[in-house]
C-alpha cells in the first residue's frame, strides 16, 4: 500500500505542500518534462469479503490514483464485496462509500475523502430494504449511437456494489427492485442512469462522451497525450464534424472549424485543390502547406501544376468517412519533432479502427449533392460588338451600337464570298453588312456552359473484432460532375485497417489503402486564351456561341474543315481564333488525369513491461499521376492553334521508418518522469516525365502517336528528385503533483538537400493551477501554458551545386550550365516561435475557453536573388529574408443544455494574424505569383502593381481635367491578409432529431477584381451599360466637353476636382481593359465576407425490422446546405476563389472559375 493511504488529510501539512508547489512552479521553468501517459479511469475488480483498506490498496496498485483521507473518517476494517468490470473510478468510489458518511473529490490522479456535512449516515443497502421487496429480473440490450451492440458495459445498482456487464451482443440480466437505479457506464461514453419500474426489459442507448474524446490528443509522432497536460496549442476535429460538412475532400471539410487555420479554395471545380495555412505564411517561394501525418507516417499533399488546371491536392485522396479525428498542431513546440518539415505546422489524421470483442457491424451511406454557382458576374445585353457606337466584329469590345435601336429582323449579309457552315446545326454564316437583329445571348450562352453540378457518393464500411483481433474495412465510390459541362471527378477508395493482439505484450497493426481518381478539368480561364470564362465573358452579348465548329470556305473556294468559330473570328477565317469559343474548350480540348495511390502503414507495438513501450512503424506512400492536355488544331493562342498534345507522368514515393521507445516511471506519488527516444529514416523520390507534340501534321480530334512524326516537333523534359533524411529525436518529461507538466524535446536531423546536421529544440509548460487552489462550482478547471520551439524548412534539392540543364527541349539538344548558381553554404530556413495561453473550464466543464498569444520569426528564408550580370548567372539561390507572424487565437465552447432528450452546444473560434516581411536581402521584391509579391516592410502576398499617382497626403494626383494621373511605377496597393477570421457553430439534438450550423467570417483585407477591370474595358459589364443624361457640361478623359442635356453611355464620378464623365475613352484607357498599367487601386475592394458554411437537419430511426432475419440497427436521413449564403461587398465573385490555385498568392480574381453552393441529401443505414 502506498504511503499516501496512511496520510492524514487534515494534518495541516497541506499549507506546506502548497508552498512547495508554488516554489516548484518557479524552479520547473528550467526543467525538462514530457508526460505521454494518462491515468486509467476505468477499473475491473473482483474481491470477496475484503476490507475497505485492501480495496483501496488494490485501486492504487491497478490505477494511477492515490487516495488521501483522515484516519478517523472511515472504518478501514469494514468488510465489503466488489465485483465490477470496466467501471469508471468515480462509480466505483460511489459503491464503496455508499453506506458511509464520506464523500470524495477527484483532483487529477488524487482522490481526496472528506466527511459529509449535515448528512445522515446511510444505514443500509438499497438492495436490503426493511420490507425485502421481491426482485425483478431485468434484461435488455445496450447499444451505441449507431444502434450497434456494446459488449462489456458496466451495469451497477446505484448505492450498492452489485453489478454485471453486457455480453458480446450487448445483452445483460440483473436482479433489481422497483425504484432501484441502474447505472450504465462504458469507456468513451456518457454514464446513464435508469430507474427500475414495472417493465422487466430495459434497453439503453449510450451517447459518446465528448469530453473524453477531446481529452486525449495525438502528438506529432502518433503517440497520445492528455490535452490538459500539454503546454502547446492544438485543435481537434472529430469525424462527425468532418462528415457533416458534406465535402468530397478532407481539406475543405476543415474550413471554419479551428482558430488560426485558413483554408483557401481554388474554385468550385470538382476535385480542385485547396490550400491550408496555419498562423500565416512562413516562407516566400516555397510552399506554406503543413506536414500531413496519417496514422503516424508522413504522406504527400502535393498540388503539382495546380494553378492553370486546378489540380487536386493529394490529401483529398483520403476518404473523409474513414477519418476518426484530425489534430492540428499549430505551434513550433508541438511540431518540432519533425524538424525541417514542420515550419508550417502539422496536421495529424487518425483513421478509424475496429473494436475488440465486437460483432461485425455494417454501415452504408449514400450522399447526393446538387451544386449551383454561388456568384455570377453582372453582364450587359444592351450594346453590340464594336467601338464608338458602331457595330463592327473586327473589334474585341462591345462598345458598339445600341441593340434596342436596331431595326429588328434578319441581318443583311454578303453571300458572294467567304462563309462558314456549322457542324452542329448545319447553319450557314456569311459576313454581316448591316446588323438588324435585336437578339442577345448573354443568358443562353451562360446556360450552354454551366449546369447544376452533382456528386453521388456511396460508402460502405464493416468493423468488428474478436478476442485478439479487430478490423475496419471501407469502400467508397464518388462520382462528381462539375458546374461546368464536361468537368468531372471520380474517386474510388478501399481501406483495410487491422489489429492483432499476438500476445499480451505484442500487438501488430496494419493499415492499407488504395485510391484511384480520374478527372477532366480544362485550363482555368485567367491563365490562357483557351480558358472558359475568358472567352465566355468577353464575348459580345449579340454573339451566339452555339455553332462553335464547322467548315470554313474562303472567297477563293478553299475549304478548311473543323475550324473554330469564335466571337473574334465569326466565320472561322483564321486558324487562331484569338479567344476560344467556350464550347470549343469544353468539347474539343481534353485534360484527363488518372491517379493511382497506395498507402501502407504497418506497426508493431511491444509492451515488455507496464512502464515500457516500443513502437516499430513503417510507412509507404506511393502514387502515379498520369495527365494529358490535348488542344486540336484551331485552338486559341500562338502555341496551341497548330495543335498541341502533352503527356506528363509523375511518380512519387515516400518511404518512412520509425523506431520509438517510451518509458514512464513515478518516483513517488507526486513526482513522475517519462522519456521518449526515437529514430527516423525518410526517403522521398519523385520523377516527372513530360513529352509534347506541336504542331500537328494531321488534323485529329483525339491524341494519337502519329500527330507529327518529325522529331523537331517533339519536346521532352525529365525531372528527378531524391531527398533522404535521418532524424533522431527525444522527449523528456517531469510532472509534479499531477498539476505541473513540462515537455522538453529535441530533434537532430541530417538531410541530403543540405550539408551538415541541424538541431530543433522545443519546450512547453502546463500548470493546472485549479488543482492547487481547488476547483469550484464556477471554475472547474484552469491551466496556464507556455511553449517555445524551433522548426525549419529544407532547401530544394540540388541547390548547393551548379547544375547542367538542357539547352533545347527537342531531341538532339545539347547541355548548358544552369542560369542559377549553386550555393554550398545553404542553411535551412529556421522558424522560432513562442506562445503563451490559458485553458479554462467553468460550471462543471460546461463552458470552455482557450486563449493563446503567439509570435514567430522565420529567418534565412531561401529564394533566388537576382545575380550581377557579370557573374554569368541570372540568379543566386541563398538564405536572404526574414518573415514575422504574431497574433491571438480564442476558442470558446459551451454545453448550454444537456439532458437525456435535449442537448444544445455552441463552439466559436477567433484568430487574428499580423504578418510582416521584415527583410529581403539583395532584392526590393520577390515574385510570389502574378500581382502578389513579398515586399520589405509589408505583409506577404501584397499587391504590387501600378496605380494612380498620389500626392503627399495620399490623395489622388489629378490632371487638368480632373482625372487621375497614372503612376507607371509599381508599388504596394493592397494587402489580401484579413484583419481577423472566426467561426461560430451550434448543435441541437432533441431525441432523434439533430440540427447544426456553422458560420465562417473573414474581416478586412483587400481584394482586387481584375476580371471586372477587363470587363469594363471590353464594355460587357452591366456597370458600363447604363445611360446618363448630363445636367451640366462634363469633360471626358480625352478632354472632350460633352454639353449638358446629352444622353451618353457611361457613368459620372468625382475624383476630387468635381464631376467628370467616365465614358468609353476612360474604360478603354487607364480605367479598364487589358494590361496592368491601369488605375488598379480604384478597383481594390474590402475583402470582408461571411458564409453560412454548413447547415444540417437530420433524423435517426432506431430498431427498424426489414424482415425476420434482417433488421436495421438505425437509419438516418439528413439534408445539408453547404456555403448556401454569402454576404460580401465584393462584386461578381466569391472572394474565396483564387486565381493562383494552391499558392502563397491570393486575393485576386482574373476570370477564374466560380465557386459553388450546394444542397446534399444523405441516408445512412447501420446493420
Amino acid at each position: 500500500m502506498k504511503n499516501t493511504l496512511c496520510k492524514s488529510y487534515f494534518s495541516g501539512k497541506i499549507d506546506l505542500k502548497m508552498k512547495i508547489s508554488a516554489l516548484f512552479l518557479l524552479v520547473a521553468l528550467f526543467q525538462l518534462n514530457a508526460n505521454n501517459s494518462y491515468a486509467q479511469k476505468y477499473v475491473s475488480m473482483k474481491m470477496e469479503n475484503a476490507s475497505i483498506a485492501s480495496v483501496f490498496e488494490k485501486i492504487q496498485e491497478s490505477t494511477d490514483y492515490n487516495i488521501l483521507y483522515k484516519n478517523s473518517t472511515l472504518d478501514l476494517d469494514k468488510r465489503i464485496s466488489v465485483d465490477v468490470e470496466k467501471i469508471k473510478i468515480d462509480a466505483l468510489m460511489d459503491l464503496i462509500l455508499a453506506e458511509s458518511n464520506v464523500s470524495y473529490e477527484i483532483r487529477r490522479k488524487l482522490i481526496v475523502l472528506v466527511e459529509k456535512e449535515n448528512e445522515p449516515q446511510i444505514t443500509g443497502s438499497r438492495a436490503v430494504k426493511a420490507l425485502q421487496p421481491d426482485f425483478i429480473n431485468i434484461t435488455g440490450t445496450v447499444t451505441d449511437e449507431n444502434n450497434s451492440p456494446l459488449p462489456g458495459v458496466s451495469i451497477v445498482i446505484k448505492g450498492t456494489i452489485k453489478g454485471v456487464s453486457t455480453d458480446f451482443d450487448g445483452n445483460y440480466a440483473i436482479e433489481a427492485s422497483q425504484g432501484d437505479i441502474l447505472v450504465f457506464s462504458y469507456i468513451g461514453y456518457q454514464t446513464k442512469e435508469i430507474t427500475v419500474g414495472n417493465n422487466p426489459v430495459v434497453n439503453v442507448t449510450m451517447a459518446p462522451s465528448v469530453s473524453n474524446l477531446d481529452e486525449v490528443i495525438v502528438t506529432a509522432i502518433g503517440t497520445k497525450q492528455l490535452k490538459d497536460e500539454s503546454g502547446s496549442t492544438s485543435s481537434s476535429i472529430q469525424s462527425e464534424n468532418i462528415a457533416k460538412s458534406g465535402e468530397a475532400g478532407v481539406i475543405n471539410a476543415l474550413a471554419g472549424k479551428a482558430s488560426g487555420v485558413r483554408i483557401g479554395k481554388s474554385n468550385g471545380d470538382p476535385g480542385a485543390g485547396s490550400s491550408i495555412q496555419i498562423r500565416g505564411a512562413n516562407t516566400i517561394q516555397g510552399a506554406s502547406q503543413p506536414l500531413i501525418i496519417l496514422d503516424g507516417i508522413p504522406i504527400s499533399n502535393d498540388n503539382i501544376g495546380g494553378v492553370t488546371l486546378s489540380q487536386q491536392s493529394r490529401l483529398d485522396d483520403i476518404n473523409p468517412k474513414d477519418i476518426a479525428s484530425v489534430q492540428i498542431l499549430k505551434g513550433a513546440s508541438a511540431a518540432a519533432l519533425w524538424g525541417s518539415r514542420a515550419a508550417n505546422g502539422v496536421i495529424v489524421i487518425t483513421t478509424k479502427s475496429g473494436q475488440l470483442g465486437k460483432k461485425p457491424t455494417v454501415q452504408y451511406s449514400f450522399t447526393q449533392s446538387y451544386d449551383y454557382i454561388n456568384v455570377r458576374p453582372a453582364m450587359q445585353s444592351s450594346y453590340g460588338q464594336g467601338r464608338n457606337g458602331v457595330y463592327n466584329t473586327s473589334f474585341a469590345e462591345s462598345w458598339g451600337d445600341k441593340i434596342a435601336d436596331r431595326s429588328g429582323g434578319a441581318d443583311e449579309v454578303d453571300t458572294t464570298g467567304e462563309f462558314f457552315v456549322s457542324n452542329t446545326t448545319g447553319q450557314t454564316y456569311y459576313p454581316v453588312t448591316t446588323k438588324n437583329s435585336r437578339e442577345t445571348y448573354t443568358d443562353s450562352n451562360w446556360d450552354k456552359v454551366f449546369r447544376i453540378g452533382t456528386f453521388s457518393q456511396h460508402n460502405v464500411s464493416v468493423n468488428g473484432g474478436g478476442q485478439r483481433g479487430s478490423y475496419f474495412f471501407s469502400y467508397e465510390n464518388l462520382d462528381q460532375k462539375g458546374i461546368i459541362e464536361n468537368y468531372d471527378y471520380k474517386r474510388q477508395n478501399v481501406r483495410l485497417n487491422t489489429k492483432f493482439q499476438i500476445t499480451d505484450w505484442l500487438t501488430w497493426n496494419n493499415r492499407v489503402s488504395y485510391t484511384n481518381t480520374k478527372s477532366n478539368r480544362i485550363e482555368q480561364a485567367g491563365e490562357t486564351t483557351n480558358g472558359i470564362l475568358l472567352g465566355l465573358l468577353r464575348a459580345a452579348p449579340d454573339f451566339d456561341i452555339t455553332d462553335y465548329i464547322g467548315t470554313y470556305t474562303a472567297a477563293n473556294g478553299d475549304i478548311t474543315a473543323n475550324r473554330q468559330r469564335s466571337y473574334r473570328r465569326q466565320l472561322g477565317e483564321a486558324e487562331n481564333p484569338i479567344y476560344n469559343n467556350p464550347l470549343w474548350t469544353l468539347n474539343e480540348q481534353k485534360a484527363p488525369n488518372d491517379v493511382n495511390r497506395f498507402i501502407i502503414n504497418p506497426e508493431l507495438t511491444i509492451d515488455p513491461a507496464h512502464w515500457l513501450k516500443v513502437i516499430l512503424r513503417g510507412g509507404l506512400d506511393y502514387y502515379t499521376d498520369s495527365r494529358s492536355q490535348f488542344y486540336p488544331i484551331g485552338s486559341a493562342s500562338a502555341n496551341r492553334s497548330g495543335g498541341y498534345w502533352s503527356q506528363t507522368d509523375i511518380t512519387n514515393k515516400e518511404f518512412n521508418l520509425d523506431g520509438i521507445v517510451i518509458a514512464t516511471h513515478d518516483f513517488s506519488t507526486d513526482f513522475g518522469v517519462s522519456a521518449t527516444l526515437g529514430v527516423n529514416f525518410n526517403d522521398r523520390k519523385r520523377a516527372i516525365n513530360e513529352n509534347a507534340i506541336s504542331p500537328f501534321a494531321v488534323d485529329s480530334r483525339l491524341p494519337t502517336t502519329d500527330l507529327n512524326p518529325d522529331q523537331a516537333a517533339t519536346s521532352w523534359d525529365r525531372t528527378l528528385q531524391h531527398i533522404r533524411s535521418n532524424r533522431g529525436y527525444g522527449v523528456l518529461g517531469l510532472s509534479l503533483y499531477d498539476q505541473l507538466f513540462v515537455n522538453f524535446s529535441g530533434a537532430l536531423e541530417a538531410s541530403s538537400t543540405i550539408k551538415g546536421s541541424f538541431f530543433y529544440p522545443s519546450v512547453d509548460l502546463a500548470w493546472q493551477f485549479s488543482d492547487l487552489v481547488g476547483s469550484s462550482d464556477f471554475l472547474s478547471f484552469g491551466k496556464l501554458r507556455a511553449a517555445w520551439g524551433k522548426v525549419g524548412i529544407q532547401p530544394a534539392p540540388y541547390k548547393f551545386e551548379t547544375l547542367a540543364t538542357t539547352g533545347f527541349s527537342t531531341f538532339g539538344g545539347s547541355f548548358m550550365v544552369d542560369s542559377e548558381k549553386g550555393n554550398p553554404n545553404l542553411k535551412p530556413e529556421i522558424k522560432t516561435e513562442w506562445e503563451v495561453g490559458s485553458d479554462l473550464r467553468f460550471l462543471k466543464d460546461r463552458i470552455g475557453l482557450g486563449v493563446t498569444y503567439y509570435r514567430n520569426e522565420t529567418k534565412d528564408i531561401l529564394f533566388a536573388v537576382k545575380a550581377n550580370p557579370s557573374s554569368g548567372f541570372n540568379f543566386n539561390y541563398k538564405n536572404a529574408a526574414v518573415i514575422e507572424n504574431k497574433g491571438w487565437e480564442i476558442d470558446l465552447t459551451g454545453k448550454l443544455i444537456e439532458t437525456d432528450d435535449l442537448k444544445l452546444s455552441i463552439n466559436t473560434n477567433y484568430n487574428n494574424n499580423k504578418n510582416m516581411v521584415v527583410d529581403i536581402a539583395g532584392a526590393e521584391t520577390v515574385d510570389i505569383g502574378g500581382t502578389s509579391k513579398a515586399v520589405k516592410g509589408y505583409p506577404m502576398s501584397s499587391f504590387f502593381l501600378p496605380g494612380t499617382l498620389r500626392n503627399e497626403d495620399n490623395s489622388i494626383a489629378l490632371d487638368a481635367n480632373g482625372f487621375p494621373q497614372l503612376d507607371t511605377d509599381s508599388r504596394v496597393l493592397g494587402d489580401p491578409n484579413p484583419d481577423w477570421r472566426g467561426g461560430i457553430g451550434m448543435e441541437l439534438n432533441y431525441k432523434n432529431l439533430d440540427f447544426s450550423f456553422l458560420f465562417e467570417h473573414s474581416q478586412g483585407g483587400d481584394y482586387i477584381n481584375r476580371t471586372r477591370i477587363v470587363l469594363y474595358g471590353f464594355g460587357v459589364h452591366e456597370d458600363v451599360s447604363q445611360e446618363v443624361t448630363l445636367s451640366e457640361d462634363l469633360v471626358n478623359v480625352n478632354g472632350d466637353i460633352i454639353p449638358a442635356g446629352t444622353t451618353v453611355r457611361g457613368n459620372i464620378a468625382d475624383f476630387g476636382a468635381g464631376n467628370v464623365l467616365l465614358d468609353e475613352s476612360w474604360y478603354r484607357g487607364i480605367g479598364g481593359g487589358l494590361g496592368f498599367n491601369k488605375t488598379n487601386d480604384l478597383y481594390i475592394e474590402d475583402a470582408t465576407w461571411t458564409k453560412l458554411r454548413n447547415v444540417t437537419l437530420g433524423y435517426t430511426f432506431s430498431g427498424i425490422k426489414l424482415s425476420k432475419k434482417l433488421a436495421l440497427d438505425s437509419f438516418r436521413i439528413s439534408v445539408t446546405g453547404r456555403d448556401l449564403i454569402l454576404w460580401t461587398g465584393i462584386k461578381d465573385v466569391d472572394p474565396e476563389t483564387n486565381n493562383y490555385g494552391v499558392s502563397n498568392a491570393f486575393g485576386m480574381n482574373y476570370f477564374n472559375n466560380p465557386g459553388t453552393r450546394s444542397v446534399l441529401f444523405n441516408v445512412q443505414a447501420n446493420f
